[in-house]
């Protein structure tokens, strides 16, 4: 199942928080003002994604109670597990396990050498790169290292969709590219850099450092 393209990527932002949320929800129901309280997202902006994600997945809703005679009201609130199912749906996970593998074996990068880093999410490890192969040898970890030189067989041998960039930043376009180069189709940019890709790569930019400047 493809993700949904008319959704903005802030709402899906939203609802990945949301889901998570859900997941560690006791009662049957939730309503979107309780939403709001926990997460302080405005009331009606909620109700704008819930009603976004109806609009754009209504072949996939069908017969979902979730969205069944929903005025979306305090009183009423939404089942929590046909919610969750709904936004799982909706913004197009797959059931099977997603590989991915982490490029860059730095401080940060050594600190993911660890399966249950993603145990439980749908995705799983499958190899680790850096470009300092004493470093490749001298890590211990739960899933294979390698330099980055055989990033492109291994890629392609263990079907390695998305990939965690924890390079230094004056490092981070060169092994973008290599990564592109070999089949990734999705990054996680965890460096402080720029990255320019093909439009058939997607990029999420998590810089521990931008992110502390925008909440400070």
């Amino acid at each position: 199942m493809n993700s949904i393209i008319a959704i903005p990527e802030v709402t899906k932002k939203r609802m990945l928080t949301l889901q998570n949320l859900l997941k560690s929800w006791s009662q049957e129901k939730i309503t979107s003002m309780q939403i709001s309280e926990i997460t302080g997202w405005n009331n009606s902006l909620i109700r704008h994604d819930l009603w976004l994600l109806r609009k754009f997945q209504s072949q996939l809703l069908e017969g979902n109670t979730v969205f069944e005679n929903e005025t979306f009201g305090v009183s009423n609130g939404y089942y929590k597990h046909d919610l969750l199912n709904t936004i799982t749906l909706a913004l197009g996970f797959k059931s099977s396990e997603i590989n991915i593998c982490i490029a860059g074996l730095n401080r940060l990068g050594a600190a993911l050498l660890d399966e249950g880093t993603t145990e439980g999410s749908g995705f799983k490890i499958k190899a680790g790169f850096d470009s300092n192969v004493n470093r490749v040898e001298i890590l211990r970890s739960s899933f294979p290292l390698y330099p980055a030189t055989e990033m492109s067989w291994v890629i392609k041998k263990e079907n390695i969709q998305l990939a965690i960039l924890t390079v230094a930043a004056k490092d981070a376009q060169a092994m973008c590219d290599r990564l592109v180069k070999a089949g990734v189709t999705g990054i996680v940019n965890m460096t402080n850099s720029v990255l320019r890709v093909p439009e058939n790569v997607k990029i999420e930019n998590l810089s521990i450092l931008n992110s502390l400047k925008i909440i400070s």
